[in-house]
């Protein structure tokens, strides 16, 4: 029960106290001066419990009011609230529209264009270099899948410092493997400890965003692409490279 409602109450409940002692006492009152024969001052009594109770229902009105003040001033605020909340909320959805990211735009800035003098090693690094220029990458690794087995293999590598070479996993295999047969990319906000495949080089600065993304192509996975990052990868950035796999992989197939 709120605080006014319990006010309410209780001013109701002193006020109808108060009546019953009133008429207690005025019938006491009266009986008295029946019995002893009085009459004087009599009447001055009267008019002493007449204000008394006059009195205390003059308190109950303001109580009431003050009350039903209090709650069209907290229905007002309340509104004002619900009003600025909707309002925010329209703006994060026109903020979350406006910052949709143009996949044919982006297919042009991150796949090479002039690819015919490249293999499939430096197309993509290639590939992966683009990628970090627009979204600040600081690792990144491109696994290939063999044509005639299911395990994928390392082609290219940004910003990679390790004494070995990443290691190749088989479909359903690690994380990666899970991605690949999932076909749907997988964001981690903390990268596992024991996950030294995208953290090699980077020492105790590593970074803990890491996303893994399928490349498809008629509806197979070919290759995958982890990308490490300090700063975290927003909804709008995984809807652009989920949007960007069959654009990637469809490139690929000329190798």
């Amino acid at each position: 029960m709120s605080n006014d409602r319990i006010y309410k109450t209780l001013a109701f409940i002193t006020l109808l106290v108060e009546f019953i002692i009133f008429f207690i006492l005025f019938g006491k009152i009266r009986n008295m001066a029946i019995d002893y024969n009085i009459s004087e001052n009599i009447s001055s009594t009267y008019i002493l419990l007449i204000v008394a109770v006059a009195f205390a229902v003059i308190l109950f009105v303001l109580t009431i009011l003050s009350s039903y003040k209090k709650d069209s001033e907290n229905k007002y605020l309340q509104k004002q609230i619900d009003l600025t909340e909707h309002h925010v909320k329209n703006i994060d959805n026109e903020l979350e529209k406006e910052e949709l990211l143009d996949i044919e735009l982006y297919s042009k800035k991150i796949l090479p264009q002039n690819s015919a003098k490249l293999d499939l090693i430096k197309y993509t690094e290639k590939i992966l270099s683009n990628i970090a220029k627009e979204f600040d990458i600081v690792q990144g690794l491109f696994f290939v899948k063999e044509k005639e087995t299911e395990i994928f293999n390392i082609q290219g590598k940004y910003a990679y410092f390790g004494d070995e070479e990443p290691k190749s996993f088989n479909w359903g295999e690690t994380l990666s493997g899970q991605v690949a047969k999932n076909k749907k990319a997988l964001n981690l906000e903390e990268i596992p400890e024991n996950y030294v495949t995208i953290l090699s080089g980077l020492g105790s600065s590593s970074p803990n965003h890491l996303i893994i993304i399928p490349v498809i192509f008629e509806n197979k996975t070919i290759a995958i692409i982890e990308l490490a990052s300090f700063k975290e990868f927003k909804q709008n950035i995984i809807d652009l490279f989920e949007g960007l796999s069959e654009h990637i992989g469809k490139a690929l197939m000329k190798f």
